[in-house]
């Protein structure tokens, strides 16, 4: 899955937040209690990472109650999880079709068009997120559409953006991270530095952050510390992406 990296992120459900409501099923109690049940199973297994799982028990959920915006999201999101984007497309769709304010859902839609790299498809969900002034997590939004922005290479808005995600949750190495990655982009090294050393002060494990920093030693020619955040990167994702460029950047060094 994407957003694994802290780029970008899906919003994800907590088992039994929701108490489905909608549809004909509210007509019929023994139904609609069927739904929450398949419902709760089957976020229990999204959350877990048993995709397959969720989808048979989210379907059923949604047999049951096909009237409910939460089922079609939650559905989405396994359908994501197993790569079927068709599906998890048009699940998002259906529940913002039946709860057009449904800020999670229009997030999670902007990060399938980031995986799809659709950028304003993308961008025009994460403003439709943010719109909604009870959506609990804004911050989640603007680091989406920042990245959104980053990669299509608006750096100005992309930074905007990150700063409007700091300005609600100071401590969000993601936000710190990307800015970062603003900064670099604009060989402005030394404000790279300093967000890349704060996403890595939130998050200790941030093995994308050492090697970014790592990187602006380099352009600093300080090869020392340079080497010091590439064998960081080693020892905290030894099978990642970065953990490859680690590799190559310590053979430039040596």
């Amino acid at each position: 899955m994407v957003c694994k990296n802290f780029k970008c992120f899906l919003t994800f459900l907590t088992i039994s937040i929701f108490i489905l409501t909608s549809g004909c099923a509210s007509q019929n109690p023994e139904l609609k209690k069927q739904s929450q049940v398949k419902y709760d199973i089957g976020v229990m297994y999204l959350n877990k990472g048993d995709f397959s799982n969720a989808i048979l028990n989210l379907s059923t959920a949604q047999r049951f109650n096909s009237k409910d915006p939460y089922i079609y999201n939650a559905l989405g999101l396994s359908y994501y999880g197993e790569n079927m984007l068709d599906q998890a497309e048009n699940a998002y769709k259906k529940a913002i079709a039946l709860k057009k304010d449904f800020s999670d859902a229009h997030n999670n839609l902007g990060v399938l068009y980031l995986h799809e790299s659709k950028w304003d498809s993308a961008i025009k969900q994460f403003k439709e997120t943010l719109k909604n002034p009870l959506y609990m997590s804004p911050q989640i939004a603007w680091v989406n559409l920042g990245w959104a922005y980053y990669k299509k290479g608006n750096l100005e808005q992309s930074k905007g953006a990150y700063m409007n995600a700091l300005n609600i949750a100071t401590d969000m190495p993601a936000a710190h991270n990307n800015l970062g990655l603003v900064y670099l982009k604009e060989n402005k090294l030394k404000r790279a530095e300093e967000e890349f050393k704060t996403a890595i002060h939130y998050f200790a494990g941030y093995s994308e952050a050492y090697l970014y920093l790592g990187i602006v030693y380099m352009r600093e020619h300080n090869d020392a510390e340079a080497k010091k955040q590439f064998e960081a990167v080693l020892k905290l994702a030894p099978d990642s992406t970065f953990s490859e460029d680690a590799r190559r950047y310590l053979k430039i060094i040596k």
